[in-house]
């Protein structure tokens, strides 16, 4: 357990700093360095993921697991793209979540209304039906983002509420088109629409489990953005636009046509991905479909290099950072494995927040004298950031080191937060940078010799919590004659919640074999505690509950839940 804490705790540390330090490294550099930043995050998170997975699935199943990994990260890099025109260009599109789902709704529309007998029936619908649906939808896509186009140029809307706007009113109407369609069509309103033509599944390649169609799709994609952005004069426009609008306009570049080519190009790529996400899961569903798919393509094109504040940008680091986002959130659906999705959003928001900080350069940081937690908005800043890093250990570290630590999430997360706390208040010293490496040098140290101490010495601070807790309620622990560790509540005050707090401790017992509860307070409430809490405590052998009002049924539960237990009634 010792060693396994050591590597584990101390690849965190690592994580952290190095995740930083190749940001930091980035960002002080060119375009390539920042690329390659990017590709040595990748693999350290790839070590990270092999190294705390218990599977080792990128090893063991590496097959299976780099083919999962590239079709998530090739749909991501194709809204990808389409987000970082606009950003490039100086905009911001929010709508492409939304805008995929509509656009998959359309193509199953479309099939709906020009073969609705093989819909219905689950039949072929034909290839002419499948091209006409898909430039059908491609049309729909680029008539998306000029409205967008309008509504930014003509109508003066700021990009965030023209986009919004889509973004909230198109699901709703790509619902209502659905449900009129089959209601029309198909002899019931319906909210969803499935296609199982294996023609129109195989684009995507759903049917034969390839990854090679939307690898070389992206691939011509990304290829034709990067010719337009780096080798042609309108790719230079949209890198001015971005940079200064008012400079390119005065120049005499046309910014409202190139507002109109980066938006176009936004929504025919969401488009796109719309029609294969429909083939791929073979179900166009406008209420769950991309939800959140926005936040994800502008955080890998943030990622990747593109400045919030337009300008700045490359179609290769859009793509390292897709590949990047995606091989965080599946590490950590390989260490997590159940519900690894509830923390997807949260890993998302927290990359995007450090992307967008570490953007800045440390000249102009210098050359403006700015210090990041001065006065009380920096303290209020750094109470945040402890509460934030507590939280986010208490509800993911726990999670991720599971079977490693001996800490619960609680421990952890104050853990977390004293160690953020005190990193932070050595960020807000006014001293020379030497010292401060040399605290935080110290300080990384400090955090992995204080956490392996703490985690080694938690089990005897539970056991001696647990003795605690059974004296004050009249009980005991005792050792028996064959070493074997007896919780002695017998004739006690103890109550269901008492015995459910005694619970939590007595498991750090490893040679626990006992326990009395006759004539006491306790329930079935109380032993289904039992069942839930020392499942793994083979040693356990007898449960006396005479006296009490534990029921014949409480008692057959807990029977069934601990095989070999001796339940005395």
């Amino acid at each position: 357990m010792g060693s396994s804490v050591v590597a584990t705790l101390v690849v965190m540390i690592m994580a952290s700093v190095g995740v930083i330090g190749l940001r930091r490294f980035a960002a002080t550099s060119d375009a390539g360095r920042h690329q390659l930043g990017l590709i040595a995050a990748i693999f350290f998170v790839l070590f990270c993921t092999t190294l705390l997975d218990e599977h080792h699935n990128y090893v063991t199943k590496w097959d299976v697991s780099i083919v999962d990994l590239l079709r998530q990260t090739t749909m991501l890099s194709l809204i990808a793209l389409g987000a970082a025109v606009v950003i490039i260009a100086g905009g911001i599109d929010l709508s492409a979540g939304s805008v995929i789902a509509f656009s998959a709704s359309i193509c199953a529309t479309f099939m709906v209304l020009l073969a609705p007998e093989a819909v219905n029936q689950s039949l072929p619908v034909g290839t002419w039906v499948i091209i006409a649906s898909i430039v059908g939808t491609l049309i729909i896509g680029v008539l998306i983002g000029s409205l967008h186009a309008w509504l930014i140029t003509e109508v003066g809307l700021p990009p965030f509420v023209a986009t919004l706007g889509t973004l909230v009113g198109l699901r709703s109407l790509s619902r209502a088109i659905v449900e009129n369609v089959t209601q029309s069509m198909l002899g019931g309103a319906r909210t969803q629409i499935n296609i199982a033509d294996k023609s129109f599944r195989e684009l995507s390649g759903a049917m034969s489990g390839t990854v090679w169609n939307l690898t070389i799709l992206v691939a011509i994609f990304a290829v034709i953005l990067w010719l337009l952005l780096s080798k042609t004069v309108t790719g230079r426009h949209l890198y001015a636009l971005g940079g200064n609008e008012q400079a390119a306009r005065l120049s005499g570049i046309q910014t409202n046509r190139m507002k109109w080519l980066a938006y176009c190009i936004s929504s025919f790529l969401s488009s796109v991905a719309g029609v294969l996400y429909v083939s791929q899961l073979s179900v166009a569903d406008p209420q769950t479909l991309a939800r959140g798919y926005e936040l994800n393509a502008i955080a890998a094109s943030v990622v990747g290099g593109c400045s919030l504040q337009g300008g700045l940008g490359t179609i290769q680091g859009t793509l390292l950072g897709a590949l990047f986002l995606r091989v965080v959130i599946d590490g950590v659906a390989k260490i997590i494995k159940t519900g690894a999705d509830v923390y997807e959003g949260l890993i998302v928001g927290v990359l995007v927040v450090f992307a967008v900080t570490f953007t800045k350069t440390s000249e102009a940081m210098s050359s403006t004298r700015r210090k990041l937690f001065s006065g009380p908005l920096g303290w209020v800043t750094i109470v945040n950031l402890t509460l934030l890093a507590g939280v986010m250990m208490a509800l993911l570290g726990a999670k991720l080191l599971r079977g490693r630590v001996q800490m619960d999430a609680a421990w952890l997360a104050l853990i977390a937060a004293a160690s953020t706390l005190f990193l932070l208040l050595i960020l807000r010293c006014e001293t020379s940078p030497q010292r401060k490496r040399s605290w935080g040098i110290t300080w990384a140290i400090a955090t992995v010799a204080a956490a392996i101490g703490l985690d080694m010495n938690y089990s005897q601070f539970q056991r001696g919590s647990a003795v605690a807790i059974a004296r004050n309620v009249g009980g005991s622990v005792t050792q028996n004659d064959d070493g074997g560790i007896v919780v002695d509540l017998a004739g006690s005050r103890c109550t269901d919640t008492d015995l459910k707090r005694l619970l939590q401790r007595v498991k750090y017992f490893s040679n626990l074999t006992e326990i009395r509860l006759n004539n006491t307070e306790i329930t079935d409430s109380g032993l289904d505690a039992i069942g839930k809490a020392i499942q793994d405590a083979k040693s356990l052998k007898r449960v006396d509950t005479t006296g009490s009002k534990v029921s014949e049924i409480g008692v057959v539960k807990l029977q069934r839940t601990l095989s070999g237990l001796k339940v005395l009634p």
